[in-house]
Parts: C-alpha cells; sequence; structure tokens
C-alpha cells in the first residue's frame, strides 16, 4: 500500500495486539496516515522488549490481548518503569462494551481511548489533538525528563506567557513541578489561581490538598480531600483518599487511613488498590480484611507483569497469623512457581514456611526449614522480610535471635511508623507484647541519640565534629531514612557556616538524596531537603559572584 506525506509521515509506531487480521487493519489506517515506520507485536512481554531498545512516538494497543497481562496492566507497567518517553502517544483501543469498566477502574489514563470498530479518521482526530498538545509542551516535559525541575517551571512559565489554549495545562504542570520542589507555598497560589478561572478543576482542588499535606496542615489536606470525594465529578479521584490516608498515619491515626484506603478499593479495585488496602489492614492487625483484599490482589495480577511478590507473601503470612498453615502452604507453593529463581521471594517464604509448619504442629520440620531460611540471613532491614524471618526464629523458640533481628530493623529506620506497627503485631502475635517498648524505644534512643549529639556539636561550632559523627551513623545504617535527612541537613548547615562551596561535601548531600529517593520516592520531606540544599546552593554561589 502506497503510503501518502503527511505532517504524521515522520512518527514511528508500534501497535500491540494479539490477533494478526487486527494488526494489518492498524497498520492500514496508520499507512493512510501517513505513517509508514511500524512495528507490531502480538504479547506483553514482547512490546516490553520493544520498548526497552526503542523509541516510539505513538503506541497503539489493544485492551484485551487475550494474555494473563491485559493492555491496561502493560500501560501502567510501562510507565511505572519509564519506558514510555515524554513525545510517547499511548492510545488504547477497547471495545464499547468494555469501556465503562476499563475507564473507572484505572488511575493512569492512557493518551486517548479508541473504541471499536475504529478508522483512520478516529486515530486521526486525536492524534493531531494530542500531538498540539504534545508540542505545546514539549519544552516542559523534556526537562522534566532530564529531572531538570528549574528547568521545567521556566519552560512552564514561558507557556503560561503566551496565554493560549495550553495555559491550564501548563499551569497543572507548574504546580505539580514545584510541589516536587518543595515550594509548598507557591504551588498553592498556583492552584488557587487555576480555581479562581474554574472552580471545579479536580486537579487544581487535588493539588491544593497535596500542597497542605506537603506543608504538614494535615487537617486542611483532609477537608480539601474530602470535599473533591464528595463533589459529583470528583467521587472517584482515588489520589484524593490518598491524601487522607496519608494525613491520618502522620497524625497517628493508622487504622482511620486503612478505612479510607478501604473506600478508595471500592472505587478502584484494582490490583495496587487491593494491595495498599491488604497491607495496611495486615499492619492494623485487621486479618480478615488482609486476607480478602490481599487475595484480589494475588488473583487480578497472576501471571502478569504488574504480579508482585509481596503479595503472595504477605497473603501467607496473613494466614499463618489466622491459623491456616495449609492454605499459607498452598499460596507459598503458587508463588514459587510464578516467582522462580526470584532469591528474594525464596527467603522469606522459607521463613513463613517454617512459622506455617510451627502453627501446623511440626516443630522439627519447622528447625529444619528456619536453618535453610537462616543461610539467607543479611543485615535486618526496616522491612517485611526481616521482619518475618524474626518471628520465624521466635517461633522456632530462638526468642533472642528473633528480638535482635528487630532490633535491626528498627535501628533500620527508626522513623518508619510502619515498621514500628508490623513489629509491635510480631511481638504480639509471638507472646512478646511486654517487650514492645523495649524492642522498639531501645534501638530508636540510639539513633535518636546520635543524632542529638550531632545537632549539639553543630550548635556549639564544631561542625566538622558533627559532621564526622552524623557519617558515622549513616555509615552504619545506611537505609535509614531519618539519618539520611539528618545528615544531608548537618552538611548543609555545615556548608553555610563555612561559606565554602566544599564539593565534596555538596557530592556527599547529594548521594544522601539520590539514596532517600529510592526510599521515600515522591516524599514531601525528601523534596523539603532538596530545597533546602538547593537554596544552600543559590545562597553560597551569590556570595561567591559578590566577592
Amino acid at each position: 500500500m502506497a503510503t501518502t506525506v503527511t505532517p504524521y509521515s515522520n512518527l514511528t509506531a508500534l501497535i500491540i495486539d494479539d490477533m494478526a487480521v487486527q494488526q494489518s487493519t492498524l497498520r492500514g489506517h496508520l499507512a493512510l496516515l501517513g505513517i509508514s515506520k511500524v512495528e507490531a507485536v502480538s504479547t506483553p512481554d514482547d512490546a516490553l522488549r520493544n520498548l526497552r531498545s526503542k523509541r516510539y512516538n505513538l503506541i497503539l494497543c489493544d485492551y484485551n490481548l487475550n494474555s494473563k497481562t491485559d493492555g491496561q496492566q502493560l500501560f501502567e507497567y510501562a510507565r511505572e518503569q519509564k519506558l514510555l518517553p515524554p513525545d510517547t502517544l499511548f492510545f488504547m483501543i477497547t471495545a464499547e462494551s468494555s469501556y465503562a469498566s476499563v475507564a473507572a477502574a484505572t488511575e493512569q489514563h492512557p493518551d486517548a481511548y479508541l473504541l471499536k470498530p475504529i478508522t483512520a479518521t478516529d486515530i486521526e482526530e486525536r492524534l493531531k489533538a494530542m500531538l498540539d498538545k504534545r508540542d505545546a509542551l514539549l519544552a516542559v516535559h523534556t526537562r522534566l525528563s532530564k529531572d531538570d525541575l528549574p528547568g521545567a517551571l521556566t519552560e512552564c512559565d514561558a507557556v503560561l506567557a503566551r496565554k493560549n489554549r495550553w495555559y491550564m495545562s501548563a499551569l497543572q504542570t507548574k504546580g505539580s513541578v514545584l510541589l516536587k520542589l518543595g515550594r509548598h507555598e507557591e504551588a498553592k497560589a498556583v492552584y488557587r489561581a487555576a480555581l479562581e478561572l474554574r472552580n471545579d478543576l479536580t486537579w487544581a482542588r487535588l493539588g491544593l490538598a497535596r500542597a497542605h499535606k506537603a506543608a504538614g496542615e494535615f487537617e486542611e489536606a483532609k477537608q480539601l480531600a474530602r470535599d473533591i470525594i464528595e463533589s459529583r465529578e470528583g467521587e472517584k479521584t482515588v489520589a484524593a483518599y490518598d491524601v487522607i490516608a496519608e494525613s491520618m498515619e502522620a497524625t497517628g491515626d493508622p487504622e482511620g487511613a486503612m478505612w479510607i484506603l478501604r473506600d478508595a478499593a471500592l472505587v478502584v479495585p484494582s490490583a495496587r488498590r487491593q494491595r495498599l488496602l491488604g497491607e495496611s489492614a495486615y499492619r492494623n492487625g485487621d486479618l480478615d480484611t488482609a486476607r480478602d483484599a490481599l487475595s484480589k490482589a494475588t488473583k487480578a495480577s497472576k501471571g502478569s507483569v504488574v504480579a508482585q511478590p509481596q503479595d503472595n507473601l504477605l497473603l501467607a503470612q496473613t494466614l499463618v497469623d489466622i491459623g491456616a498453615p495449609v492454605d499459607a502452604m498452598k499460596v507459598l507453593n503458587e508463588g514459587q512457581t510464578s516467582f522462580r529463581n526470584n532469591p528474594a521471594f525464596d527467603s522469606v517464604a522459607l521463613a513463613i514456611q517454617a512459622q506455617a509448619e510451627v502453627v501446623g504442629g511440626q516443630p522439627e520440620q519447622a528447625a529444619k526449614t528456619m536453618a535453610r531460611a537462616r543461610e539467607t540471613l543479611r543485615k535486618g532491614k526496616a522491612d517485611f522480610a526481616t521482619v518475618a524471618l524474626a518471628k520465624a526464629e521466635i517461633m522456632t523458640g530462638n526468642e533472642d535471635a528473633g528480638l535482635k533481628l528487630l532490633g535491626t530493623a528498627i535501628s533500620a529506620d527508626h522513623e518508619n511508623l510502619r515498621i514500628k506497627q508490623m513489629i509491635s503485631k510480631a511481638l504480639r502475635d509471638t507472646g512478646h507484647e511486654d517487650k514492645i517498648e523495649a524492642v522498639i524505644e531501645s534501638a530508636a534512643a540510639d539513633l535518636q541519640k546520635k543524632v542529638a549529639d550531632a545537632r549539639r556539636m553543630l550548635r556549639d561550632s564544631r561542625v566538622d565534629e558533627a559532621v564526622t559523627t552524623i557519617e558515622a551513623a549513616v555509615k552504619e545504617y545506611p537505609e535509614n531514612t531519618g539519618v539520611l535527612l539528618q545528615a544531608a541537613q548537618i552538611n548543609c548547615m555545615a556548608l553555610r557556616l563555612k561559606k565554602d562551596l566544599d564539593s565534596a561535601r555538596i557530592e556527599r548531600v547529594r548521594t544522601y538524596l539520590t539514596r532517600l529517593d529510592k526510599l521515600l520516592p515522591g516524599h514531601d520531606r525528601v523534596n523539603t531537603m532538596r530545597r533546602y540544599f538547593r537554596e544552600t546552593i543559590g545562597m553560597l554561589e551569590q556570595a561567591s559572584m559578590q566577592n
């Protein structure tokens, strides 16, 4: 088929569809639009291989791929793994009968939905609109793809200055960038400006709620988020439920947060939503809710690219705690099939298996399984794996070893409220409720003393000693988020006090912030610390220029 030269002729496209006839039809539609650089794949795995090695301007993906991974799951996974560059447009193709359920059950939305049967004209209408928007905001998204947030702000302001039809889109992006920069008050002003133009903008109302939460104004954040949920246009905005839940956790109400997450899972019954509910319910000791939610999460994602071993492991742990060891072993066996050759799964599965064998009246077998689990022992982290292993140690009669592991988990991240919940639950489950305060508070106290010592030295102008003390704590506890935040702040304060752009110290702060981004992605405290670091560098550079 001859290809016409059109404004779309330079585009490259990927078709993802399990039916050869549909692939051929879509190729024909694209050819009519002048798009000849087209590749087609039949499976999600093939699609991911292509996305990892090539860049496409346009992706046409069928929702029903007759696979354990559907088009929406593939899209969400590709976006989470950053396989979709800012200039890539993702169009989902779906039958009209399934459109309502698809649209209602998604948190991340493709650039467009195309309802079958589709024509070349349908594609062109969406393509033209999306390309116009992409081109208008490309400079902004290019800066964002390079993590150049200040540059993205500059580009947003350039779009806003034109006062064209992309004004609101630029305003929305500017608000989110300001939040990432930790500039909460400026973000509030942006969202309020948008709401003055249109008071029904859900994204602006949500952004304002997030800005209040980031600033520690939790009551205001909760009220704004509730107003969104109670409105007709925002009732399915699950991100608003997250604002409420996170605010509740921050103010010491994890059980209230769990019920909010339950409501969110009713609105969007996805694997991710069930996972969040299940994890929260487990930490709060609501095992029935945890079992139901995690069962739904594993069933919804089984065999797909979005399947996570944590779902199977936590479901198995929940079943052990309920007193259903046979069911727990069945879940573990299914997980071993799905996550074979996954060392992280195998080591935790052994710890849970040992617990199941104790509950099932097989203490000798449990001891043997525990010996195998112990071979995978590494320095305790603030995670479910460490708590599961510690719990198995206690249940198989190795109380001291188990309590020591729980202590290391707290030391690994002494400000982590969720890990404190899990450790408290493990101690209650094993009959050691009387040790909760000793295990948690003693380990946290040691870390708090190290931090306090460093800050005291700084106040006494013993700058180098303060830095040495906090960095020794970082070396001992490299994934402790509280220590990393303090280390970043103390090093920034040292830069300010010494009035010196010390390149080695600056690089250390960057290293700490990079580590924090991995441990606490998108967290408000990390964003605030990044702002403080940027302000520190800016202040010193300005002083250097004046001298």
